[in-house]
């Protein structure tokens, strides 16, 4: 799914996550609206959060390109038994699970849960919410702009 995920898509979850955040209904069922052949917002929050994870984890236990081979393998086991590692996955896999059929309200718990968790494991404080989601929105813009 990560890798599935357009700028325009990363865009609109960040869009809905901000909309959930500031409690804006009108902005939540204008985004949660999407014409035939195009994602479920629910499915791409999910998605938005599942990239987040793969990105985050390895980074929080030290797993960086040009490891050599035993430290990477130490570092894949510690990743593969780290509680917070595991609780993470856990919840990725149910958002992605849920999303595909959520409604609207069931949308917004999803992008609540994904809002808790960039708070509690990326050490956020509630007023970094908007900040860390306008980042997020940055890095799309950025990556639709790379040819």
């Amino acid at each position: 799914m990560a890798d599935a995920m357009t700028p325009d898509g990363i865009l609109r979850a960040c869009a809905f996550l901000e909309a959930v955040w500031r409690e804006d209904d009108t902005a939540m069922a204008a985004l949660l609206r999407h014409e035939p052949g195009e994602q479920p917002t629910p499915v791409l929050v999910a998605g938005l959060g599942d990239l987040i994870m793969q990105a985050m984890l390895p980074a929080r236990l030290g797993i960086h390109d040009g490891m050599p081979a035993d430290e990477l393998a130490a570092a894949t086991e510690k990743l593969n038994t780290d509680p917070t590692a595991q609780v993470s996955i856990v919840l990725s896999e149910t958002l992605k699970s849920l999303a595909p059929t959520a409604a609207p309200e069931q949308a917004a718990i999803i992008a609540r849960s994904l809002i808790g968790y960039l708070v509690a494991v990326g050490g956020a404080a509630e007023n970094d919410v908007l900040p860390l989601i306008d980042v997020l929105r940055q890095a799309a813009l950025q990556r639709g702009s790379t040819p």
